[in-house]
Formats: structure tokens, C-alpha cells, sequence
């Protein structure tokens, strides 16, 4: 059990959320004495790290000697900002308590060796959940080399996604929509397929929010001529990707968008997350159709399953959520579920069994 100081660093981290974006959030709390003379976060990507935000609102004499409590390891080299752990240590600091190191392979233990060999006691805790869904996404990016996957359906209770008639169809209710543009915040991408885009022909974008690196969104196309009217294409702000497996005729209409990229390939999920790698998005989330979904499970590259079930039936016609008919592997399992009510919908998220 993480103690109240450790736990005062997390509620810190938390105040980051988006913001951070390739950044992980992180929380760190001054103690002294018994008493916590300072608390900080890192407040947004390319800004001062958690440790620097605590340090800078406390006077130097009364960080001499006091223990600092952070979520995730110092850092140990320059990018947009010094390295923390020598700020840490200079500033006289006692004893660090670390809540996970960073998998980052440019830090992964230099910052906790740093202040071990600089004098300062260093102590790292056991893994705990608290502390690892903090940043999730990170983790496991750093961690596996690809970005974490999630599935996001709204369905009916039959598991339908669309109408016998192929049409867009409205299914869940105000409070699951407001709870998936949450969702959608958490993430660096959003993908959807042709199909998707053809019948819905979404925005993709995170509307009840302002975020300062708005997920970008990625669509599988056989070709670009059928994004050139959609809205996908037109929003600006938000940098668009069409993922295409043949050139088009002409990509002239979309020339002229410049936050519109045309990239033609055989993709794959796994090509697809090697894309996202390449890129840096550590978190990828897949809104469909049911082919597209069907295929990430098939290929094992689900991490999470998030639902909202509306209290309605389509019937037998209609379009499954995941494909099955591409679904030929042993049963996927998954754990760890969570439900509880949206609105006049039920929200349930699982995790693939042993990923966590």
C-alpha cells in the first residue's frame, strides 16, 4: 500500500492529464519534518518536470536535509529541460522515495544512480497499480517498443453496431458521448476504416475539451478519393493521415490541406502500430468498423476493450461489432472488467488477460 505522501504525489500527477502528452504525468511531494512543505506536477509537455515544479515553491533552506516523493524516477539527461536528478541533488535533498523507474531507455536507472552516487538515499517501491495507471500508455509503449491499443464500440445489447439497412445509426446516449471524447483525450491516435468513414463520416476530434495536442486521426482507405469531401479531411488543427493500400488517380484535392497526409502501404495492424512507433504516439484507439476491430484482435494488438451497451436490439441483420467471421484464433480472453451505468447506457472495459 502506497503511504499518504506517495499517494499525495499521484493526486499531484493526475493535475497533468493531456497536457503532458509524450511526457508521462508525474507528481512529486516535499516532506519534511513530518510535514509537506511542497507538492508539484508536471504541468504540460516541455514545461518544468514535477520535481523542478515542487523545488521552485519552497525556499533552498528548507529543502536541505527533506525527502522528496515522486511517482517515476528523475530524469538523468537535457531534452526540453535539465536533468531533474541533479537539480535534486544540489539542491541538498536527504532521501528519495521513487515510485517506478522510467522505462525510457534514456533514463531506465541513471536518474536513481545519479543520486546514489551524488550522496542522496534513494529508495524505488514495489510495482503498484496506482502508480502503473498513471502512465499506462507510456509504460507499456517504452516497454514493448509499439503503443497501447484500445477498442472502442457503442453497440446494442445483440452487439450490433449499424442498422439492418447499413446506415448510420444513433445508439448511445449524452453521457456515454461526453465519456468518449473523455476517452479520446487519453489518446495520441484515433483510427477508424473505410466503412466507418463512408457511413458516419466523423470528425474524429475531441470537441468538449481544448487540447493543446488534440489526438491525430488515422484512416484506412483502399484509396484517397473517398476521404476528399469528408470531414476527416477538412478540420482544421488536427493533422489527418490516410493509410492507403493503392494510389489514387490524383491526390490534387488534398494537396491543398496541409494538415492531410496521403501515405500509401501495405497495412496491416502490425505495419499500423510500427507507424504510430515510428511517430512517437504511444496510444492508439481503434472506433471502428467491425472488420478493422476484427483484425486487431486477430492479430493479438488489443490491449483494451472499452463498450457502451445501449438498451436495444437491432436484430440478426445487422452489423456485428467484431466481424467473427475474421476471427479464427482460440477465444481471446479478458480481464479485469469494470461496468458501471452511462447515462441510460452500461460502460464495461476489460484488458486482454495478462496484459496487466
Amino acid at each position: 500500500m502506497l503511504s499518504a505522501y506517495m499517494q499525495l504525489a499521484v493526486q499531484q500527477a493526475l493535475r497533468g492529464g493531456p497536457a503532458t502528452y509524450q511526457n508521462p504525468q508525474v507528481g512529486a511531494v516535499l516532506v519534511k519534518d513530518h510535514r509537506v512543505i511542497s507538492q508539484g506536477y508536471h504541468h504540460q509537455f516541455g514545461g518544468d518536470h514535477a520535481e523542478v515544479d515542487c523545488l521552485k515553491r519552497v525556499s533552498p533552506a528548507e529543502v536541505r536535509c527533506a525527502t522528496l516523493y515522486v511517482t517515476l524516477e528523475p530524469c538523468s539527461h537535457f531534452g526540453k529541460t535539465p536533468p531533474c536528478c541533479r537539480r535534486v541533488a544540489t539542491a541538498g535533498v536527504k532521501r528519495v522515495v521513487i515510485g517506478q523507474l522510467d522505462p525510457h531507455p534514456i533514463v531506465a536507472g541513471r536518474g536513481r544512480d545519479y543520486l546514489k552516487a551524488h550522496g542522496v538515499a534513494v529508495r524505488v517501491l514495489d510495482p503498484s497499480i496506482a502508480i502503473e495507471d498513471l502512465n499506462r500508455h507510456y509504460n507499456w509503449f517504452y516497454r514493448h517498443q509499439r503503443p497501447w491499443i484500445t477498442l472502442k464500440t457503442a453497440q446494442t445489447l445483440d452487439g450490433k453496431i449499424n442498422a439492418v439497412n447499413g446506415e448510420r445509426s444513433l445508439i448511445s446516449g449524452s453521457a456515454s458521448y461526453a465519456d468518449s471524447q473523455r476517452l479520446r483525450a487519453q489518446f495520441h491516435a484515433i483510427l477508424i476504416g473505410e466503412r466507418t468513414l463512408v457511413t458516419d463520416d466523423p470528425q474524429l476530434t475531441v470537441r468538449l475539451q481544448a487540447l493543446r495536442y488534440p489526438p491525430v486521426r488515422l484512416v484506412l482507405l483502399n484509396t484517397s478519393t473517398v476521404a476528399v469531401n469528408k470531414r476527416v479531411t477538412k478540420a482544421d488543427g488536427v493533422a489527418t493521415w490516410l493509410l492507403c493500400r493503392r494510389p489514387a488517380d490524383t491526390d490534387a484535392p488534398l494537396d491543398q490541406r496541409p494538415n492531410v497526409h496521403v501515405v500509401v502501404g501495405d497495412w496491416t495492424p502490425a505495419t499500423v502500430a510500427a507507424f504510430c512507433q515510428r511517430h512517437g504516439w504511444q496510444s492508439l484507439l481503434v472506433e471502428g468498423g467491425s472488420h478493422v476491430q476484427a483484425h486487431f484482435v486477430q492479430a493479438g494488438l488489443v490491449e483494451e476493450w472499452c463498450s457502451y451497451l445501449s438498451p436495444q436490439l437491432f436484430g440478426g441483420g445487422s452489423l456485428p461489432a467484431v466481424h467473427d467471421d475474421q476471427l479464427k484464433s482460440a477465444p481471446v480472453q479478458f480481464d479485469r472488467p469494470t461496468v458501471r451505468v452511462s447515462g441510460q447506457d452500461i460502460r464495461l472495459q476489460a484488458y486482454r488477460t495478462g496484459v496487466l
